[in-house]
């Protein structure tokens, strides 16, 4: 095509010719799969650079000629060479085309050969050989190839290559792109990443290798395609040699077997060949993550021509299925302890492009209990297939889209993260991608799942023909549609063969759930007046098996979790590479701004505990639901787009934020996990605690040890302790092994009681807490005045420096906010349009005499949780700026509003203390009783001596 001609086509269809691109790459992709069979030319080092802020290089022909070169290094992005204008988050960002040229020389046994341009991660593409255009590609993906073969001659060449990374989406493939390329979380940078080479390929050549191994017959069939550029016959062998790795010390050799084959060199030939195993066979599982080295070895011959080639494939001998609602290794059961990712590399501002780096992450989330990996909206590079391989994580890629296919999506309106764009040629576009990538990365035995994208809408038969075509192409893999599709009228979708959802049945829209009770296959939503977390305390007796009924495949909760926590400041240092942290600055300014600031750290510790507790029972109601499929947190790492939601405990750059440690973690979320579940926190001294005993055991084989309990007092003294004997505990489910009965009549005084079950020999073992108060003490006023306003009696009292209490009734709060247990959803900004509250849990002074007999950390735990759900924080933006409250409602990072529930002052003559946790409400509970007598005893004590004075006005200003 004349360039000429192929500007006025690119000027008016660009859209078009995306995908026309896109589907020209995917056959040149098939057409040379591999490198590894030919000779290779690296051509990483320095390139020549162009900036096109204007746009004008097409039509100038810089591909010609071009004399304002700067230079910079590839692989690598141009935020990497300090190229582009700071942003907030990037320091050195640029949008839209950049120009890279390099002179490259073809040597003199390259002559004939076949010559293909590659990069392995790039962005949509066109490329110039000598000033000839040579092709573009779409790819976000996969590997980018261009034939440049008529053209490659002995000698030197300019090799040009111009890349788009800008938001015009009529110049952008007709999808949502989504976490493959955004600012949000790594960077919507500009360059090359990975290898970038010449390849030489003979005149007949192996196109691709795809493994598909079978442990039932203990076999791997190896499939072939040969191809070649001219009309000839060719015959020859291929020999086929195994060995194991990634086995410690294990050995295993295959025999090598020779196959002869013959062909046509202009027509795709495709063989197959059976390649056994042998009985000593070594499985692919994430417990053993055994690995064969298949090395195959070509020679074919046409007339007097010998075409070789060698080339060596990773490959693990795996059946990843289902068994009714549960997921299958080798026909054993496993859960998906999961994370989702979004591409978060705030240093480099793009996913590692090696495989040593990606092993080191993923042993750390395995150290963590991660086993799977959901990517939303974005597909890794080859090393972190590779990597997963070798660590032995499940992998779940996604394409890039995150809106609907086929037609827009019916939804109502204001529904947050429904994307509703509708693109020409999408399902066109997708089918090619994703065959794309599944010939590429389809080898790797840690890719078990595949689905097209995030939250999708539209046509729900245009899905399911683009899933079967896919499973029709690849049947090594289990299939979705997508995660969390048709959000708003959640069903099963027909076809999958898993349910990635939040909810199994009911509606949403525009904020609002209706019918959706005992649908839940999560713990918290976007709405705080929806969830378990946050609605229905039931001890650690809840799990999900109502939500799992209304499917007959495996579940997997979407997107679990979300628990914000405040900015911790100390991080900014860690932010030397292309991103910035400017919005911790900034978010320590407006606390500063609002007479907070050295709060800053004591709100991050305390939010993130609250953080960690709601996880913990997030993560739990999960193992604690028979036949589940598993869940996908969001996140175990820190999310630093939209809007920054700090969710994770891990921070960015995947460091422990230290609001738990990782052995603590590990209590709850491992492959075996000890369970005790029981309906109540708080408890007195009359009751006996009576708690069932669990284990869900998904390790690679079923236990038989004691299983033994304890019970230690706050301090770490032990009260009790015991054991239930030998108990066989099978693999593949959660199992009830026994009760623990435990009479609470020896504790005397209100105390806090850690009981631990543990299995005797093992590291598993795990820790619950309850709070015992005394059932028979008395409430005593003494000479403490309760009221439940500050009305003229009360302010007559304080005149005359009385006592006073004040218990104030949701009328009398004008300036208050909606109680909450949960850390704030996610974050305020994305989801305040729905009433979230919008607060991270409590910080107080644990040492407070207020609290002598409420046992409590710094920071929110279950014995709070009717305290300040059904309580009412009360803005305290009228009172003197240093003044604070006892207990602190931590506001999210974008109101910074000093909240309280318990605060106290001097009041002209008299004293006062204000609780605002609707204690009236709450007596009848042993905590609400025991919260009301602590207030009451601290006030009737000498060390009621408020240090704090306000006036009368402003008390009026508060409460009336």
């Amino acid at each position: 095509m004349k360039i000429k001609e192929f500007i006025k086509i690119y000027n008016m269809k660009q859209l078009k010719l995306y995908v026309c691109c896109g589907l020209l790459a995917f056959s040149l992709m098939c057409k040379a799969q591999t490198t590894t069979g030919g000779d290779n030319i690296d051509l990483s080092g320095q390139w020549r650079l162009a900036l096109d802020y204007n746009n004008q290089g097409l039509q100038n022909e810089w591909y010609k000629y071009y004399s304002q070169w700067d230079s910079m290094s590839l692989p690598g992005t141009t935020d990497e060479a300090k190229k582009g204008r700071p942003e907030s988050k990037r320091k050195y960002a640029y949008r839209g085309y950049a120009w890279y040229e390099k002179e490259v020389t073809i040597p003199e046994n390259w002559k004939g050969k076949r010559v293909v341009f590659s990069i392995e991660r790039a962005k949509g593409s066109m490329v110039w050989f000598d000033g000839q255009y040579i092709g573009c590609d779409s790819t976000y993906i996969c590997e980018q190839k261009f034939l440049l073969s008529n053209e490659a001659v002995p000698g030197k060449h300019k090799l040009t290559v111009r890349i788009y990374n800008g938001n015009d989406k009529k110049l952008l493939p007709p999808v949502s792109i989504g976490h493959q390329s955004n600012d949000g979380t790594a960077t919507n940078w500009n360059g090359m990443l990975g290898k970038i080479q010449l390849c030489a390929y003979e005149d007949i050549w192996v196109d691709q290798v795809q493994l598909y191994p079978d442990i039932d017959t203990k076999t791997v069939k190896v499939k072939c395609v040969f191809d070649g550029v001219t009309d000839r016959q060719w015959e020859g062998t291929v020999r086929l040699c195994a060995n194991l790795w990634n086995a410690g010390s294990q050995k295993h050799t295959i025999p090598e077997k020779t196959f002869h084959v013959k062909g046509v060199s202009n027509t795709d030939t495709v063989r197959e060949f059976i390649y056994p195993m042998g009985q000593d066979v070594h499985l692919w599982s994430e417990w053993n993550p055994a690995l064969y080295k298949l090395t195959m070895s070509s020679e074919l011959k046409s007339g007097e021509d010998v075409m070789a080639d060698h080339r060596q494939l990773n490959f693990g001998m795996r059946k990843f299925a289902t068994n009714g609602k549960q997921f299958t290794i080798n026909g054993t059961p496993t859960f998906l302890r999961g994370k989702h990712d979004g591409q978060v590399f705030p240093h480099q501002g793009y996913a590692p492009m090696n495989v040593d780096e990606w092993v080191k992450i993923l042993r750390l989330l395995k150290d963590w209990g991660i086993n799977h990996i959901r990517c939303h909206t974005w597909c890794p590079p080859e090393a972190c297939f590779t990597a997963c391989d070798i660590v032995g994580i499940y992998m779940l890629p996604e394409l890039p889209h995150w809106g609907s296919v086929g037609r827009k999506a019916k939804v109502v309106q204001g529904d947050v993260e429904q994307k509703l764009e509708v693109y020409d040629n999408t399902t066109t576009y997708l089918i090619g991608e994703g065959r794309r990538l599944l010939d590429q990365f389809g080898n790797h035995a840690s890719f078990v799942m595949f689905e097209i994208g995030n939250e999708l809408g539209g046509d729900r038969q245009e899905l399911q023909k683009i899933i079967t075509g896919f499973r029709a192409h690849d049947p090594r893999k289990l299939y979705a549609a997508g995660s969390n599709n048709f959000l708003t009228r959640p069903q099963q979708q027909e076809g999958d063969d898993y349910w990635s959802s939040t909810l199994t049945g009911g509606k949403y829209g525009a904020g609002v759930y209706t019918d959706c009770e005992g649908y839940e296959v999560r713990a918290s939503f976007p709405q705080s007046k929806f969830g378990h977390m946050n609605n229905y305390l039931r001890g650690t007796d809840y799990d999900f098996s109502a939500g799992n009924s209304h499917s007959t495949i495996p579940v997997i909760g979407h997107e679990t979790g979300q628990y914000q926590m405040y900015p911790d400041t100390s991080e900014i240092h860690l932010y030397t590479g292309v991103t910035t942290l400017n919005n911790f600055v900034e978010y320590q300014k407006r606390l500063d701004k609002a007479g907070l600031g050295d709060l800053s750290h004591k709100y991050f510790k305390a939010s993130g505990a609250l953080a960690a507790l709601c996880y913990r029972e997030e993560i739990e109601s999960a193992l604690r639901t028979k036949d589940y499929g598993g869940f996908q947190l969001l996140d175990l790492q820190d999310f630093p787009g939209q809007g920054c939601a700090l969710v994770g405990v891990l921070n960015a750059y995947f460091k422990p934020k230290g609001v738990i440690s990782q052995k603590e973690w590990h209590q709850f979320c491992s492959e075996v996990v000890p369970l005790l579940r029981y309906p109540e926190f708080t408890l007195t001294n009359n009751d006996t605690f009576e708690g069932r005993v669990q284990v869900a055991n998904y390790s690679a084989k079923s236990l038989s040890k004691p299983v033994n309990w304890s019970i230690k007092d706050g301090q770490g003294n032990l009260i009790d302790k015991g054991s239930f004997g030998l108990k066989d505990i099978p693999q593949g489910n959660v199992f009830d092994i026994a009760t623990l009965r435990y009479s609470l009549d020896g504790i005397n005084h209100a105390q806090k009681l850690n009981i631990t079950i543990s299995i005797e020999g093992t590291e598993y073992e795990n820790t619950y807490s309850i709070w015992v108060y005394p059932a028979d003490a008395k409430i005593k006023e003494g000479k403490v005045q309760v009221f439940t306003s500050f009305n003229p009696k009360a302010q007559e009292a304080l005149k005359k420096g009385k006592k006073v209490l004040i218990l104030p009734t949701p009328e009398v709060l004008p300036t208050s906010v909606d109680g909450a247990f949960q850390s704030d959803f996610w974050n305020y900004n994305m989801f305040k349009k729905y009433g979230n509250v919008g607060t991270m849990g409590i910080l107080t002074d644990d040492e407070h005499p207020v609290f002598a007999d409420f046992p409590t950390e710094y920071h929110s735990n279950w014995q709070w949780f009717r305290l300040l759900r059904n309580g009412r924080p009360i803005d305290m933006a009228s009172l003197p700026r240093e003044y604070r409250p006892m207990v602190q409602v931590i506001d999210n990072f974008v109101l910074n509003r000093k909240l309280g529930v318990l605060f106290e002052a001097q009041v002209g003559k008299g004293k006062l203390m204000v609780c605002s946790m609707a204690l009236q409400d709450n007596m009848k509970y042993p905590e609400g009783k025991q919260m009301y007598r602590s207030i009451l005893n601290y006030m009737n004590s000498k060390q009621f001596n408020p240090k704090q004075i306000l006036s009368v006005e402003q008390i009026k200003s508060i409460i009336h």
